[in-house]
């Protein structure tokens, strides 16, 4: 009886302890018979078994884990993605053997065994194909897919534990702010004040432009901090105010004023919906707000906390030495302000209305009647800030829309009827507007030239709807900074929207002009002799519509310009620094790697773009690109097509190479012929109004001009511009342009090309040669230093390119065209085939025969190049 207590005793308590051990979800190494229905092959799988989960809570399984081949998590799509909480919506082919999964506006096409997918419509490729497994020992069938590429293509973070075998997915918040639907992915950060936590609820923290927004009332105003709270939603105005400390924020603007005072944010506060919970919050720049309130802030990036303490009192500092430090010595010189000149109090409220302007795209009368445009007028009771024009018809309005199209703003009036007029009316924003009569769908279009297409527009109608009033909003100079950032001293001009600066110099005086813009800050004028670089520093308005800025310079000191969206800023650095090995560097974000940053070449305009995924504007607002090189003329950075665009501007054209240097990218530029071994210039015959040989084909007409170009300039650049390619190409045209024989000729010479290849397609009176010719030009006599000449060169392109493409062997000839006769290198001219001949037109037209032809031209070129090297 005593063993059997005791027994009984010894199984509690070990139940008991049991319990209190922490549960681990690392699923156990056992082994996993599969069969794998594509290769038909049995496996024993003993490798990882992961185990997923979603937004911290474990996904069901169903007793089938996630695999490990190659490196790549492979999960059942259905239990990840359809059946947990991700609610993916899927389409399962058998069929085909397809699966399509979709949620919001992202739509994915996986198909068993291939690594192709569609992507919204376009082919991708995928690292490892998704495959059809049975698990033999539950006797269930999976489709299993790369399950870190699936979640990542639909918004959602994915994170791989090995050493717990658990992967974890984390949803994006679905979020509206700045007029826009977004997929949040990034850091939901917390608050602490004073050591204590503070609860966010549903809205965390969220960073935007590399600063974290925070609750406004339930961190400054709900929190110890006890801030007096008082947003006005008509003004979409937030004032906080705490002892004799009041900081008021307008919503989307950059500009705070802090008891009357304005200064100016790295980020504007914003009202963000968060679309899950419906819910909307106005969320302020931590920083920026805790320090004015007197609290110190600091971000914990291991915990993704702002942390914001009551500031302890000044200790009393050791004086610095008389001189002081010099500025550029030290990289840990802090950014500083020493002048702000921001809106002036009688502008700001004209400067708020307009920031808050959203531009009116359409208005409908719901009348259903036809308009009679006879007139447009400019209202000269128009105010210096604004311009307003009204288009009068003799009946009213029903529906108009408009729009900025490149450098016009275009109304369209929906059934309605006008003249084709063109009008001067004097304005400061348009100078001519023109009508059009669109009679196929009875409309009217309006079309104002602007002289700077970055401004706010209104559409308004008269009470009788009889007429249409567009008023322009000239773009505001809102603020002007001068300071040091980065060790280097700079001015910097900050607009409502993007600007234009033309910059002159007199001397030691640097002088900005900015057209078309109301200069909100007004005339002002210091002297900064604090600074070692900028002596003087003045505003002017030259016009209501023109701003001046002059600034006096030391003599010992360059610049350069960084122009990043709605700023612009000239940046002073000594003449002495010390010359760097690259013309240009510049410090990479470091959540990027370096081989994620491509590059463009658009020598054409002497500019070289690169391009980094994601928004660094903040990011190089902070670390600005530096350049004492005379060839750079410019540098901007801007914000396109999901990039980050580094626009480098130089006096001529340039070629170009980048390095990685240590979590900078140096830019060596140089003499195309100093910097790449091979260069050719491809050449696409005709163009614009010169057609070349015209053909019809099946009721299609088909023109040579087109044909060139698609297989010369569209199709060739995959192969010449890829990572591995050792041939540098310059294209003499690269859009529908008619470019001058002779222009063609001398390109190659600009650009320091070895050869000379210029694409054409033949025609005769007759239909019946067909096949492929190269021409050359005798008297050209030029030959590479390896012993290349144009007829060796003709010689080797027909010996291959028919061959390639499938098109008759002609022969070479000896012919006086210009192309080829006035280029100093080697140049041949393809004929590639007869647009005159029936079978050769259907060859040159079919889309494989183009990209077989484009590949043809590369490789021969390789193969040039590989025989006669440059010895460069």
């Amino acid at each position: 009886m005593c063993k059997q207590k005791n027994k009984m005793i010894y199984m509690l308590l070990l139940a008991f302890f049991m319990v209190l051990i922490p549960y681990t979800s690392v699923v156990a190494a056992s082994k996993l018979n599969l069969y794998y229905y594509g290769t038909k092959k049995n496996v024993t799988y003993t490798g990882q078994q992961v185990q997923y989960y979603y937004n911290g809570t474990a996904i069901n399984m169903r007793n089938t884990p996630g695999i490990i081949t190659d490196g790549i998590s492979l999960a059942s799509y259905k239990d990840i993605f359809v059946n947990s909480s991700i609610d993916v919506d899927y389409k399962y082919d058998k069929a085909k053997g397809t699966v399509t999964l979709s949620q919001n506006n992202t739509k994915l096409v996986l198909t068993i065994g291939s690594k192709k997918a569609t992507l919204n419509g376009k082919s991708v490729t995928l690292s490892i194909a998704p495959v059809k497994v049975l698990f033999k020992d539950k006797n269930l069938t999976k489709i299993l897919v790369p399950a870190r590429y699936v979640a990542e293509t639909f918004g959602y973070t994915y994170t791989w534990n090995s050493s717990t075998s658990i992967a974890s997915i984390t949803g994006p918040m679905h979020l509206n702010y700045n007029n826009k639907n977004v997929n949040y992915t990034s850091t939901k950060g917390q608050v602490t004040v004073d050591g204590k936590k503070v609860e966010l609820g549903t809205m965390p923290s969220i960073i935007v432009n590399n600063t974290a927004l925070l609750r406004a009332k339930q961190v400054f105003s709900a929190s110890s901090i006890g801030a007096k709270y008082d947003y006005d939603s008509s003004k979409k105005t937030l004032t906080l105010t705490k002892g004799e400390t009041v900081v008021k924020l307008t919503m989307g603007s950059t500009t705070a004023y802090v008891n009357g005072k304005a200064n100016k944010m790295d980020t504007a506060p914003l009202v963000v919906k968060n679309l899950d919970t419906n819910s909307s919050f106005v969320m302020i720049p931590g920083s920026f707000v805790a320090s004015y309130l007197g609290y110190d802030y600091a971000w914990n990036s291991s915990t993704k906390t702002s942390v914001i303490t009551t500031r302890l009192p000044d200790e009393e500092e050791p004086e610095e030495d008389e001189d002081g430090p010099e500025l550029g010595d030290d990289p840990s010189i802090p950014d500083s302000v020493l002048l702000n000149w921001d809106v002036k109090p009688e502008n700001l409220d004209q400067y708020v209305s307009i920031n808050n302007i959203v531009n009116t795209t359409q208005i409908d009368t719901g009348l259903g009647t036809f308009a009679n445009i006879y007139n447009i007028e400019k209202d000269y009771q128009s105010e210096n800030n604004k311009e307003t024009y009204i288009i009068r018809s003799t009946t009213p309005f029903s529906t108009a829309t408009a729009s900025i199209q490149g450098q016009n703003l275009l109304i369209t009036a929906n059934n309605s009827t006008v003249s084709g007029l063109a009008y001067t009316l004097g304005g400061t924003m348009t100078d001519i507007i023109s009508t059009f009569a669109n009679t196929v769908n009875s409309s009217s279009d309006i079309s104002f030239r602007l002289y700077n297409p970055n401004i706010k527009y209104q559409l308004t109608l008269s009470d009788d709807k009889c007429s249409l009033y567009i008023t322009l909003y000239k773009n505001y100079l809102s603020n002007i900074s001068v300071g040091t950032k980065a060790g280097n001293e700079y001015v910097m001009l900050t607009g409502m929207s993007n600007f234009t600066v033309n910059l002159t110099e007199d001397g030691n005086y640097i002088r900005l002009e900015v057209p078309y813009i109301f200069n909100g800050v007004g005339d002002n004028q210091a002297i900064t002799s604090s600074l070692k670089s900028i002596l003087s520093v003045q505003s002017i308005t030259v016009s209501n519509d023109t701003a001046t800025i002059m600034i006096q310079k030391t003599t010992n000191y360059d610049y350069f310009i960084t122009q990043t969206g709605n700023t612009y800023m000239i940046s002073f650095v000594s003449q002495q620094a010390e010359n760097s090995d690259y013309e240009l560097q510049f410090k990479l974000p470091s959540e990027v790697d370096y081989s994620l940053v491509n590059h463009e070449d658009r020598y054409y305009e002497n500019k070289i773009a690169i391009l980094i995924p994601g928004d660094y504007r903040s990011f190089y607002q902070s670390n600005p690109i530096n350049s004492s090189s005379d060839v750079v003329k410019n540098v901007s950075v801007s914000y396109k097509s999901n990039c980050t665009e580094i626009l480098i501007t130089t006096t001529k054209l340039q070629g170009y190479r980048l390095e990685e240097n240590s979590g900078y990218v140096g830019v060596v530029l140089g003499n195309p012929r100093d910097i790449y071994q091979n260069i050719v210039v491809l050449d696409a015959g005709h163009g614009g109004t010169d057609p070349g040989a015209i053909r019809s084909l099946n009721g299609k007409t088909i023109n040579e001009k087109d044909l060139n170009f698609k297989i010369m300039y569209q199709l060739t650049q995959k192969y010449f511009n890829a990572e591995d390619s050792n041939i540098k190409v310059y294209y003499s045209r690269y859009n529908d342009t008619k470019v001058d024989l002779y222009e063609r000729a001398a390109f190659a010479t600009k650009v320091g090309a070895d050869l000379f290849v210029s694409l054409h397609m033949n025609a005769n009176t007759s239909t019946s040669p067909s096949g492929t010719e190269i021409y050359y030009t005798g008297t050209n006599k030029s030959t590479t230093s390896s012993g290349l000449n144009s007829k060796t060169l003709a010689t080797m392109f027909l010996n291959e390119l028919p061959g390639k493409i499938g098109t008759k062997k002609r022969y070479i000839s000896d012919q006086n065209l210009v192309v080829t006769r006035e280029t100093k290198v080697p140049a041949i001219l393809v004929e590639l085939g007869f647009m005159s001949n029936p079978d050769d037109l259907t060859k040159i037209t079919n889309s494989s025969v183009q990209e077989k032809a484009a590949k043809a031209m590369y490789d021969i070129l390789c193969n040039v190049f590989d025989s006669y090297p440059t010895g460069r």
